[in-house]
């Protein structure tokens, strides 16, 4: 992936008296975002599409609470989080795996390995975007219930995803779990800006 334009860096990040201050503020603006960008797929999954703002109140959240000042542990911070940030040609979402009963959840976490081929984005009239997980994560005997996963773009996906004449929808095809769920013009709107921040 390349670069982003709107990469977090050291500068974004102030003195913890600073991220303090601010924090109200931001809180409210992440907020806002999530909302825009949190999508339930089916009853058991959510998918929160990442930007900047997001990402941002991540870094900003663990410095303030583990106290960390010292730039190197910052910078490792930002590393970890912007990793996360979507390029100028995909999305990027936290896929969360939610089950209230701890048995069921473990039970579930079980049937759904080889999720990672069973979640994409569904343009239409294009070939569906399968979901790229993170694949440090993959594990033959369980999935994690926290999943990192990008969608990549091509021209006409893009013209698509903002086109809202079009339909787009995100799927799990998986068959342990098989939910389809069509995304909001507020979310596609949401999504369209980030893609233009990320240049």
């Amino acid at each position: 992936m390349n670069r982003p334009a709107n990469a977090l860096t050291l500068a974004d990040v102030p003195g913890l008296t600073a991220i303090a201050a601010g924090r109200p503020r931001m809180e409210r603006e992440v907020i806002e975002a999530k909302r825009a960008r949190r999508v339930a797929l089916g009853r058991s999954m959510t998918l929160l599409f990442e930007n900047r703002t997001t990402l941002l109140w991540q870094v900003l959240e663990m410095c303030r609470v583990e106290h960390i000042t010292r730039p190197e542990a910052i910078q490792h911070e930002i590393d970890t989080y912007g990793a996360m940030l979507p390029g100028s040609r995909e999305l990027s979402a936290t896929l969360l795996i939610e089950y209230a009963n701890e048995a069921e959840r473990s039970r579930q976490l079980r049937a759904l390995v080889g999720l990672e081929q069973h979640v994409e984005l569904r343009l239409e009239g294009c070939a569906p975007s399968r979901g790229r997980f993170d694949e440090s994560q993959a594990n033959g005997e369980r999935v994690s219930s926290v999943q990192f996963v990008r969608f990549p773009l091509g021209e006409v996906q893009l013209g698509v995803l903002g086109n809202l004449a079009l339909a787009a929808s995100v799927a799990c095809t998986h068959p342990a779990y098989v939910a389809e769920v069509t995304l909001s013009p507020t979310t596609r709107a949401a999504l369209v800006e980030d893609l233009r921040a990320a240049g």
